[in-house]
């Protein structure tokens, strides 16, 4: 217990403020981002610990475990659930949220047209809504929203040994397994395959994890610009947009919004300026 409370004391001594809201407030605890759940046997990636007031720690715990779900749901091969542990975190998400698995389960309808949409086939006595394709709903989308808000921040730690500023604007669009399914790739990342940047290993104690969390970062020499590309297993991705200067992405926003008429394919997860925008629909595997 003795060698544990030193390490933490070392850690915060080393990283005193809060990472995740900005550097404003005295970090108190040690957050790991992506949260432990996520990862099959309690095994996650060496390093990814980070400074946090006591708020921006536990304040997100209900939407930490709704990603750990999510990112364990693999439709292909159950890789999601190789140490058993998916039935209990479903059990805790039902305690918690009891009406988020009837609002994810789609109509016979919309099963069928979205089968059709992924070229799913149903196999002999099941139903079109056996088959597994899932409906998104707001609780899931706003614990991706709030979960890719903290991983960007963690990451552009990671690099740049300073908390992103509040003045700066995150930008975000993700992705599941489905849309896999449907177009045979991720095409965001498609569109940046081209894009220089950093894919690091991630492992513990030698055993490589990056089947169940990989990411690319590509950021500007005076680390004021970067994109995040991120996988979570088999089941999810995401694409953030980050700038440290103010005003810069929003324009780009504000220039695409007004073009299309549409508010883009991107969510705004932080800006000084422009609200908190989570306007797209999901279904998942």
């Amino acid at each position: 217990m003795g060698e544990k409370k030193n390490r933490r004391e070392t850690f915060l001594l080393a990283h005193p403020v809060c990472v995740f809201c900005g550097g404003g407030a005295k970090a108190t605890t040690i957050e790991h981002c992506p949260p432990r759940s996520m990862f099959q046997g309690r095994q996650w990636p060496e390093g990814f610990e980070f400074p946090a007031c006591d708020s921006c720690n536990h304040g997100t715990s209900d939407q930490d475990l709704l990603v750990a779900m999510l990112a364990r749901m693999d439709p292909f091969e159950n890789q999601g659930n190789s140490d058993g542990r998916l039935a209990g975190i479903m059990e805790m998400v039902h305690e918690q949220f009891p009406e988020l698995f009837a609002k994810m389960l789609p109509s016979a309808a919309e099963a069928r047209r979205k089968n059709r949409e992924l070229g799913l086939q149903r196999k002999v006595g099941q139903t079109h809504q056996d088959v597994g394709v899932a409906k998104i709903p707001q609780q899931l989308k706003s614990a991706v929203a709030t979960f890719a808000l903290k991983l960007a921040k963690a990451i552009f730690y990671l690099v740049s040994k300073q908390p992103f500023p509040n003045e700066g604007c995150l930008l975000l669009n993700w992705f599941t397994n489905a849309d896999y399914l449907r177009d045979g790739k991720y095409v965001a990342f498609e569109s940046l395959r081209g894009v220089a940047g950093a894919a690091p290993p991630l492992k513990r104690s030698g055993k490589f994890l990056n089947n169940q969390f990989e990411y690319k970062l590509s950021i500007s020499t005076d680390l004021t610009t970067f994109v995040l590309q991120a996988r979570f297993g088999r089941s999810f991705g995401v694409v953030i947009f980050g700038c440290a200067l103010p005003g810069h992405l929003e324009a780009i926003v504000e220039k695409l919004t007004q073009e299309t008429g549409k508010d883009g394919p991107f969510s705004i997860l932080q800006s000084p300026t422009m609200k908190r925008i989570e306007n797209e629909d999901h279904v998942g595997m």
